[in-house]
C-alpha cells in the first residue's frame, strides 16, 4: 500500500497529491484547509473534490461538511482567507460586472459547480464600482429570490445602479457596498417587490 505525503513549498501540493493518485498511490495525506508544518499540507477539501472529479461520482461523500468545518474553524479563532477555495467567505463572490452577467444569464456556465447544492454556498456578487448594472441586477434577484421569468433585468434596476455609481464617483467611496446598505435601497427603490417577497 502506497501513500503520499507532501508540503506546499512551491504551490504544487494539490497537483502533486492528485498526480500521486493517478500514478498508483492508494492514499494522500491531507489536513483541514491545508493547515500544517511550514507551508502546509494538501487541503482535505481540495482532495475531496479532486477525488469526486476523478471518480465522476460523490461516492457517498457529504460535501456540506466542508462548510460546517470552515464555520467551526472560524469559531475557534483559526482564520481562513476570504478567497480560500471552497471555504473562504468570498470564494464564490464576484465583484466584476461581466462575471455577474454570466451568472445572471446561466449560472451553470459561469460557476465552477453547483456550490449551493454541494456546499450550501450560492454564488454571490459584491457590489462595487466595478459591478455595473449586471452585478446590481444579480444582487437584487438573489436578494428577493427571483427565478426564471420573474427575474429583474438590468434596465429595471437603473436607479439602484446609479446610486451605486454615485457612491464612488461623487462621494469617493473605496469599499464594497454592504448588504445592509443595499437592502435599505432595495426597500426604497422596489417597494412592490419588498412587499411581495420580504413581507412588508
Amino acid at each position: 500500500r502506497l501513500e503520499w505525503h507532501g508540503h506546499n513549498d512551491f504551490h504544487k501540493v494539490h497537483t502533486n497529491a492528485g498526480t500521486a493518485w493517478l500514478y498508483g498511490c492508494d492514499a494522500v495525506n491531507t489536513t483541514l484547509f491545508g493547515f500544517g508544518e511550514r507551508t502546509g499540507n494538501p487541503p482535505l477539501e481540495g482532495a475531496i473534490f479532486e477525488y469526486i472529479a476523478l471518480k465522476g461520482d460523490l461516492c457517498g461523500i457529504d460535501t456540506m461538511v466542508i462548510t460546517e468545518l470552515a464555520d467551526y474553524m472560524r469559531s475557534i479563532g483559526l482564520p481562513i482567507p476570504e478567497n480560500y477555495p471552497f471555504a473562504g467567505r468570498s470564494f464564490n463572490t464576484t465583484r466584476a460586472g461581466i462575471h455577474a452577467d454570466g451568472l445572471r444569464r446561466d449560472e451553470q456556465i459561469y460557476n465552477i459547480f453547483d456550490t449551493e447544492k454541494l456546499l450550501g454556498r450560492p454564488p454571490r456578487v459584491a457590489i462595487t464600482d466595478k459591478s455595473g448594472a449586471d452585478g446590481v441586477a444579480h444582487w437584487v434577484n438573489e436578494f428577493f429570490g427571483l427565478k426564471g421569468e420573474e427575474r429583474i433585468n438590468k434596465i429595471k434596476i437603473h436607479k439602484l445602479a446609479r446610486w451605486v455609481i454615485d457612491q464612488y464617483d461623487e462621494h469617493g467611496r473605496l469599499t464594497a457596498i454592504s448588504d445592509q446598505e443595499l437592502e435599505a435601497k432595495a426597500k426604497e427603490f422596489f417597494p412592490d417587490y419588498w412587499e411581495k417577497y420580504k413581507g412588508g
